[in-house]
């Protein structure tokens, strides 16, 4: 029997598509998931800035404003900004740019690094998007990775653009630069973002890191998509150079009075480190299961990126791209950790536990999340990922609302106790914690009264709803 062609129903599939348009429902839905997945997060983050920012500058603001508020400099200078181990770059221009327009508010500072995080969180997705294709139910983890609540210092304690939310953001970029086809736009774009980096916070570390990808690049592309050998050096000497720049009138300052250049013992290091990434998963306790937890991440890291390492072998253009991005973001917060505890330790292991450190962990966990989907059996890929996405979705419950809490007291009564008094040791001690330090000397040296006044005068941070006569 023969039936008209016109009734026989044919598969169908969208452009450039794999599934039949049946699964455009699937699709939908994920995608629903993420975005409220996504907002829900985001909407948490600005909850508890709202909830916690207090508008008064507090500790190393008082010291790195100096660049962009209370002295007078060129941008360039603002751009090189030296502030303890590292520049400001890119953080001080921007808050040069935006905190005038709301009387340098602290609070409202607070909400723009949000805004910063929001933006990171993006480029965390779109970069998900451009190496592996459409959104998956696991992508929730990018939201509660990017929003995790163990950033909170970084959002409104001692804000600072440079200190986390810029470098966070240029590194996303950085690795969406990686993706681009055209090698006129990529490795230009490449060396740019890599630049400004490495003068932003401690973004600086990208800088060690950019001439390694660079050469792992040349070394894993085929003859047919390898780069010219003196394009290849020329891009090459142009990042070293950059990271040489970052030295010229560099002068060596550490974070701490106790540092000594004098290596501990390499266990010690590890302990330091795996601290750091166990309280990123809200595990806070100075215990040997807490540091077995956490050297169990740090493995786990530290075999993807070694993976990947070797993959790169395989000169397979669909995971060249992943494996350099996966390395270089597990590599960036892997080797901040490491100089952080060579340059911490001797404050004791409990300093591993500070909020601070989270948003530098945030690039590591991203690319340990890659990692597991590019798993190419099936079955492993799924399990782990499941694992994976429930231990970061649990641990994204976890609010330290003692030390938010703690912060907001201190900064909240400092302020209303100066406007009363406007006595600077006063109120030291009447909250029983110093807005700047407990020593008369660097209180007097940072001219922080000089500066108090200056914006009272200007009717600025704390002073913004103040009736000043």
């Amino acid at each position: 029997m023969n039936i008209p062609s016109t009734l026989i129903k044919t598969e169908t599939r969208p452009p450039g598509g794999d599934f039949p348009p049946a699964n455009l429902l699937v699709e939908l839905r994920v995608s629903l998931l993420v975005s409220f997945a996504f907002i829900l997060y985001a909407a948490r983050m600005f909850w508890l800035i709202s909830r916690y920012a207090v508008n008064v500058f507090f500790a190393d603001q008082w010291d790195f404003n100096n660049a962009t508020l209370f002295q007078k400099h060129s941008l360039w200078q603002m751009f090189t900004w030296q502030h303890g181990p590292h520049r400001q770059g890119v953080g001080a221009l921007f808050e040069r740019m935006v905190d005038p327009l709301f009387g340098w508010n602290s609070r409202t500072e607070s909400f723009v690094i949000g805004g910063v995080i929001v933006a990171a969180a993006i480029c965390a997705l779109w970069l998900k998007k451009r190496l592996y294709g459409d959104l998956s139910a696991f992508d929730v983890v990018i939201p509660a990775i990017l929003f995790t609540p163990a950033q909170w210092q970084t959002l409104f304690m001692t804000q600072n653009f440079a200190h986390g939310p810029f470098p966070l953001l240029l590194m996303l970029l950085y690795c969406l630069s990686w993706t681009s086809r055209q090698p006129a736009i990529r490795y230009p774009l490449i060396l740019l973002i890599n630049f400004v980096t490495i003068y932003t916070g401690f973004g600086i570390f990208l800088g060690v890191i950019t001439p390694i990808l660079l050469t792992l690049d040349y070394w894993a592309s085929t003859p047919q998509t390898r780069l010219p050998k003196l394009f290849f050096v020329s891009i090459l000497s142009v990042s070293v150079a950059s990271l040489g720049s970052f030295f010229l009138h560099y002068t060596f300052q550490s974070g701490v009075q106790c540092f000594s250049l004098q290596p501990q013992s390499p266990v010690s290091y590890l302990a330091f480190v795996a601290l750091m990434f166990a309280n990123f998963f809200g595990i806070r306790h100075l215990t040997l299961p807490t540091q077995v937890i956490g050297t169990v991440i740090v493995a786990a890291i530290l075999f993807s990126s070694i993976t990947f390492i070797w993959r790169l072998s395989g000169r397979v253009r669909a995971d060249h791209n992943r494996a350099l991005i996966v390395v270089g973001l597990t590599a960036f917060s892997l080797l901040f950790c490491v100089i952080s505890a060579y340059g911490r330790l001797c404050g004791g292991l409990g300093v591993a536990l500070q909020s601070r450190y989270a948003i530098y962990l945030e690039p590591a966990m991203l690319g340990f999340y890659f990692f597991l989907l590019s798993l190419r059996q099936e079955a492993p890929r799924k399990f782990l990922l499941s694992g994976f996405a429930m231990a970061v979705v649990v641990a994204s419950f976890y609010v330290d609302r003692g030390g938010m809490g703690l912060s907001r007291y201190v900064k909240q009564h400092w302020r209303t106790c100066y406007m009363k008094t406007e006595n600077i040791q006063e109120c030291n001690k009447a909250v029983g914690f110093p807005i700047y330090s407990d020593s008369p000397e660097q209180t007097l040296g940072t001219h922080l009264q000089e500066k108090l006044e200056y914006l009272k005068r200007t009717r600025q941070n704390l002073y913004l709803d103040q009736q000043v006569p």
